[in-house]
């Protein structure tokens, strides 16, 4: 889309005072002093960072996220043929000569075999779907971002053009893979969380039941151990970010 390149990236304004939330007052104790420091950049929502996409990679995204559903689908089912596969050959006393035994170990095999060439393309798809919307998005997203800068003048900046250029490879490197790998991880894993709980009721509802709850709190652990690096790598992308500008 042409017209989104004169979005606007740069705009006037006070900065604002971030101030964490309850599970960040919580566990402040691991912050560092500069907890509440002057932020002046504004969080982006998540839909606003599809404004430099284009149509064809809009369905590009939609095919690629209802692909990585698939693959959520098929995976628990996938390693519940190798669980029956397993069980047979170990519930069979005398496995020589006897056709039956041969039988169910050839199809359940089928099944692996199919599983397994399945979710290897189907991966390689959506890998190669998302890495080429999102380095389309990136280089417009870019362009704007120079076009901008380039329209100001240079008396207004407070950082050199080195680290200004380092900055900018630094945010674009970050949504690329915001773009590309988080969201094709987060459509796949919400995916098999909801598959291994249908498979688990439909299996014995008791491990269902420890499913369920394992799922909120790995969420809400892997924000913590976020939120505990956040100070951290802030630091050590200001560092870099000072260093390249040199």
């Amino acid at each position: 889309m042409e017209g989104s390149l004169s979005t606007a990236l740069l705009e006037d304004g006070e900065s604002t005072r971030t101030r964490p939330g309850i599970w960040t007052r919580l566990i402040k104790f691991f912050d560092s002093e500069d907890s509440y420091e002057i932020d002046d950049t504004d969080p982006v929502p998540f839909f606003k960072l599809f404004r430099f996409a284009s149509r064809a990679e809009v369905v590009s995204y939609s095919i690629a996220c209802f692909i990585n559903i698939i693959i959520g689908l098929v995976t628990p089912a996938y390693f519940y043929v190798i669980s029956r596969l397993t069980k047979i050959y170990i519930e069979e006393k005398s496995p020589v000569g006897n056709d039956d035994f041969l039988w169910r170990v050839w199809r359940v095999a089928s099944f692996y075999c199919i599983g397994f060439f399945l979710c290897i393309t189907l991966e390689y798809i959506q890998h190669n779907i998302l890495t080429w919307s999102s380095e389309n998005i990136a280089r417009r997203c870019r362009s704007a971002f120079v076009e901008a800068v380039l329209a100001r003048e240079s008396a207004q900046f407070s950082v050199s053009t080195g680290e200004l250029s380092s900055q900018l490879s630094s945010h674009i490197d970050r949504l690329r893979e915001g773009l590309a790998e988080r969201i094709g991880l987060l459509v796949k894993s919400l995916s098999i969380f909801l598959s291994c709980c249908v498979i688990s009721f439909m299996l014995d509802w008791q491990t269902a039941l420890f499913l369920v709850w394992s799922g909120p709190i790995y969420i809400l652990a892997s924000w913590l151990i976020t939120k505990l690096s956040k100070t951290a790598t802030k630091e050590t992308l200001k560092i870099s970010e000072e260093a390249n500008g040199i």
